[in-house]
């Protein structure tokens, strides 16, 4: 029986009178690739903010490899091995592409301030630590050959891309992806396919939001619906895409 590496046990949340997420159970295997669909205002994002502690839950708890991280701050759920993109690109635009990623080891290093200033051999050994890590991330990524480059001057795909290094460098068990594949042409959503796999393949759990349901139906082993917070359906994607449900609250009749 397969390890589940996160667990929403009937997770609410309420902001005021509304109610974005509405009693939500689900268990995410460790090393699939687990997608959320559901139509604008689902309540998708709001789940990967109660996941990653942006949110603390009105009720109901969530569980990271068997421990509650309810009311976690994030940055705790970043060391615990929870990484994260978001629907609109947040790079450093004026930072080299290498440097943005060596931002994610930040969460990794153990240099404190007077390290920093005498930059003795142990502080050296870690900065070369971070380089190397870095440099594997946009290597899987195929952005290495651009490290030099500011990110801002990078094609709008490899921004997105760049944005799933940075991830990476965190060294995550589990890797959040908001829309990933939003605003690239068909090549490279294909590109991005492959090295989602890839990023699987090493062991990786990937959790999706994505509304391109071509892309979400191919890389997928199982899938999530939500409708007006509310969890309607779950599944395979042959089983999703023959749900009379899904098919009335989302899909339609032509994504197959």
């Amino acid at each position: 029986m397969a390890n589940n590496i996160l667990e929403l046990d009937s997770v609410t949340i309420r902001f005021g009178g509304l109610t974005a997420v509405d009693s939500v159970d689900m268990n995410i295997e460790e090393g699939s690739i687990r997608a959320l669909i559901g139509p604008n205002g689902a309540g998708k994002s709001t789940i990967f903010n109660l996941v990653t502690c942006i949110y603390t839950p009105t009720s109901g708890e969530i569980r990271f490899m068997g421990q509650t991280i309810n009311g976690l701050k994030p940055h705790i759920i970043t060391k615990m091995g929870i990484a994260r993109t978001f629907q609109n690109i947040r790079l450093f635009g004026e930072m080299t592409v290498l440097d943005n990623v060596k931002v994610g080891q930040h969460c990794r290093t153990r240099t404190g301030f007077l390290g920093a200033v005498l930059r003795g051999p142990r502080v050296k050994k870690e900065e070369a630590h971070i380089t190397e890590a870095a440099m594997a991330a946009l290597e899987l990524m195929e952005l290495s050959h651009k490290k030099d480059e500011l990110a801002k001057n990078l094609p709008y795909g490899e921004q997105r891309r760049l944005e799933i290094a940075r991830a990476l460098a965190t060294e995550p068990k589990l890797l959040l992806l908001d829309e990933p594949a939003a605003g690239m042409n068909p090549q490279e959503k294909q590109t991005l396919m492959k090295m989602i796999r890839k990023i699987q393949e090493m062991g990786l759990t990937i959790f999706l939001v994505e509304h391109d349901m071509k892309f979400v139906m191919s890389l997928s082993h199982r899938i999530t619906v939500l409708d007006y917070g509310k969890k309607i359906a779950a599944g395979s994607p042959a089983e999703i895409q023959r749900d009379p449900a899904v098919i009335a609250a989302y899909l339609g009749k032509d994504v197959v």
